[in-house]
């Protein structure tokens, strides 16, 4: 599987493309965005963007055993954020990010939607666990919205801030989210 794009009503999710950089630059260059996610530094890197993309467009062509796998998120023809997958041999978790202009249309619970379905309906995993800063209260509405269910709380790195912060980690299984979504 090399490319793979999942349609709902306002979005494409899609692989990704080394094409993508200076949009993910731009994106991710806001620390407002960035300092809500855990593994993006400020200020973006772009030699590290691009050896990114370049493995996450990599890892679409042996998506069976890939331990990571993400979409990026497309509104009217232009990327606007991104949804990721990690830990695909174990547990997966959930990451996703929106640039803020975007905010608070409700893309994101479109997207990742899209998305929990997709890895539901195309591997055997039967829970999806979510981690997410407490004070990102859009992210954990999210969350809470598609069925995950508070679990923990955790400590969650975030290099662009230099240290841990506090988190939650949710769950939801593949029989809660099919029937409740």
């Amino acid at each position: 599987m090399s490319a793979i794009s999942l349609k709902t009503r306002r979005l494409e999710l899609r692989s990704p493309e080394p094409d993508d950089l200076e949009r993910c630059a731009e994106l991710l260059g806001d620390y407002e965005v960035v300092k809500m996610l855990s593994r993006v530094p400020y200020p973006y890197d772009l030699e590290a963007g691009k050896t990114y993309l370049a493995r996450s467009v990599e890892r679409w062509r042996d998506a069976a055993t890939a331990d990571e796998l993400g979409f990026h998120i497309d509104h009217d023809g232009q990327m606007i954020g991104a949804i990721g997958f990690k830990t695909l041999q174990e547990t997966p978790k959930i990451g996703y990010w929106l640039g803020r202009s975007y905010w608070g249309n409700g893309f994101m619970s479109e997207a990742v939607k899209a998305a929990v379905t997709w890895l539901f309906q195309n591997t055997a995993h039967d829970l999806l666990a979510g981690e997410a800063m407490i004070e990102n209260s859009g992210s954990l509405k999210v969350l809470e919205k598609l069925g995950f269910r508070r679990v923990a709380q955790i400590d969650c790195e975030s290099v662009s801030r230099g240290s841990f912060v506090p988190a939650l980690r949710t769950e939801v299984t593949r029989t809660e989210f099919l029937n409740g979504h």
